[in-house]
């Protein structure tokens, strides 16, 4: 199969390959538009083939991660267990700090593909794994839109070729699917906004609300945010009214506030309002102010993080940004600047900082650099061009280098496969950089796509499943299993914390202090406790005072993922 990444030519206009509807005014114009629509179906067929391959290996193989993936998967098995799908719980604790919808989301999709609350992790990692498809998908619609099919699969296939995408697609949280709903309410906002005519379009605007729904029911305030200063910005840059005109405000907002209203009011009824304190008070204005979690970084920070979450797409876009200051009057160019340029702003100057946070306005930067690319605009005859592109070996080698020295510092050994496709990962970058160089535009795109894919199955499907001490919960959940043999034993963790023992252990597992937990283990007829070697000596202690004399098993040693810190763990047992 061919991928054509040729040049626009100067007859192909900005609004080429933008979804016409068919028309009936000529056999001719007829034929043209099922031509177009034959091109559609294969650039999208081409770019989910390759999402695929960017996405889907090591779905099934990830371990659990801590905490954001933990807290929302558990969240969601706890509200299929009891049925409530309305106040959602991590245990006993409300999950007040976000809304609803990415809960819904794995709900439906256990309910769907799997058994319900007993359903595999993977089937709760599927809406993430859908909302990187949709992601790519519009990304590539908006570029269609704005510079024909070829800018289009260009920047579907870099976007989502991206670290931070492929990253997220794999993990059972919000960031994927928000970020689908961002970019589906980008897409109907540019054709509104390049309509001529300022039109009200049904469809554009109900996708448009609909979407800004969503992503208010997936992460609060973030879609409407981006969604807003877009269109404030190019408001105030035309000196009129006529985009928000087009987007039917009135009807919109009442579409709107139907997908977002009943939720919102049923939770705020159910909490007395403490969602809302929590949820905008705490956790939103808590992180503008102080960086929350550890989190916390100067302004400038995206800018270096976004060169390696944004890999490979990241060595392009540096280079079309240069693109699009000389194109700065063009509207399409115009847009993706007050879609990217403002909220990156504003996260920039936000205390906490994470490398997701900036994920959303990622695709801007691929329309911009599909635009680039078709327009000649990341040309190879100046030097510090080529040496930019050399970005796509370097980082392709430290991954293959990193990633397998990981394994044989925690695990001590060397994964042969990690090294085999290490040593291809580092060839194809290598290949690729020497492409662009050499003005191959098309295979060099084509090789930087390959050597990212090489670079997530090496990372997710080989080297962290594989290695083995970076998952301490999961090495606690096996010790469980082989040690207990009752059907109904009291469950307990002293001195670690993290939320993926609960969803490894189940719901009724308990999190308590030395003391506490030795009170438990005490009243248990059959009690599995792991308690950290700190802790150990107080949790003898307690029970010694109670009449009970036990020591640790076995001890299981690994790493705490989140922060990578080493951990011992006794094991008791109380058949």
């Amino acid at each position: 199969m061919k991928i054509d990444f040729g040049v626009k030519s100067s007859g192909e206009a900005g609004d080429a390959g933008a979804f016409p509807m068919p028309s009936s005014s000529s056999p001719a114009r007829a034929e043209e538009i099922a031509v177009e629509w034959r091109r559609h179906v294969l650039n999208l067929i081409i770019i989910g083939l390759v999402s695929l391959f960017l996405f889907a290996p090591g779905i099934n193989l990830m371990p659990l991660t801590d905490r954001d993936e933990a807290l929302y998967v558990q969240a969601s098995r706890q509200m299929l267990e009891t049925g409530d799908w309305v106040d959602i719980r991590f245990q006993q604790e409300p999950r007040y700090k976000k809304p609803v919808g990415i809960y819904w989301l794995q709900g439906l999709s256990t309910q769907i593909f799997g058994e319900g609350a007993a359903s595999p992790l993977w089937i709760y990692r599927l809406p993430s794994l859908l909302g990187a498809f949709l992601t790519a998908f519009f990304t590539y619609a908006i570029a269609t839109r704005m510079g024909g099919p070829k800018a289009g699969l260009i920047a579907g296939l870099l976007a989502a070729s991206t670290v931070e995408l492929s990253f997220e697609a794999r993990i059972g949280k919000t960031d994927a699917m928000l970020c689908a709903t961002i970019v589906a309410s980008q897409f109907g906002l540019a054709y509104a906004y390049l309509d001529p005519q300022r039109r009200q379009v049904l469809w554009r605007n109900g996708l448009f609300w609909i979407a800004l729904g969503l992503g208010t029911l997936i992460k609060g305030p973030v879609a409407p945010m981006i969604a807003g200063l877009t269109i404030l910005g190019l408001t105030a840059a035309e000196r009129n009214l006529s985009l928000i005109r087009a987007l039917s405000p009135v009807r919109g907002l009442l579409v709107y506030l139907l997908v977002v209203l009943p939720w919102l009011a049923a939770i705020g009824w159910i909490s007395k309002g403490a969602f809302f304190a929590q949820s905008i008070g705490h956790d939103m204005l808590g992180k503008v102010a102080t960086g929350q979690e550890g989190h916390g970084a100067p302004p400038g920070t995206y800018l270096l993080v976004g060169l390696g979450t944004f890999w490979p797409l990241s060595i392009f876009a540096s280079l079309a940004i240069l693109w699009g200051w000389t194109q700065r009057t063009r509207p399409e160019v115009r847009f993706l600047f007050f879609w990217a340029v403002p909220a990156w702003l504003i996260f920039e100057l936000i205390a906490t900082k994470l490398p997701n946070y900036i994920l959303p306005m990622m695709p801007a930067l691929a329309v911009l650099t599909g635009l680039a690319l078709t327009d000649k605009g990341l040309r190879t005859e100046s030097r510090w061009f080529r040496f930019t592109y050399v970005g796509i070996a370097a980082l392709g080698l430290l991954l293959a280098i990193a990633l397998n020295a990981v394994f044989y510092v925690s695990e001590h050994r060397i994964s042969w496969l990690g090294i085999a496709l290490g040593c291809a990962l580092a060839l194809v970058a290598v290949a690729a950089w020497r492409l662009m160089v050499a003005s191959r535009m098309r295979e060099g795109i084509a090789a930087s796509i390959a050597s990212a894919g090489l670079a997530y199955i090496l990372a997710f499907a080989i080297i962290l499943p594989g290695a083995e001490r970076l998952w301490l919960t999961d090495r606690i959940a096996d010790a469980a299993k082989k040690m207990v043999t009752c059907p109904a034993p009291t469950i307990l963790s002293v001195g670690y914390e993290e939320p993926s023992l609960v969803f490894r252990l189940g719901t009724g597992m308990q999190r308590l202090a030395a003391d506490d937990a030795a009170a438990a283990f005490h009243r248990a007829s059959c009690a599995f406790a792991a308690v950290t070697v700190d802790n150990s000596a107080n949790f003898q202690k307690s029970l010694l005072a109670l009449g009970e004399v036990t020591s640790p098993l076995q001890i299981v040693e690994g790493r705490n993922l989140n922060g990578l810190n080493p951990r011992q763990m006794q094991i008791f047992l109380k058949p």
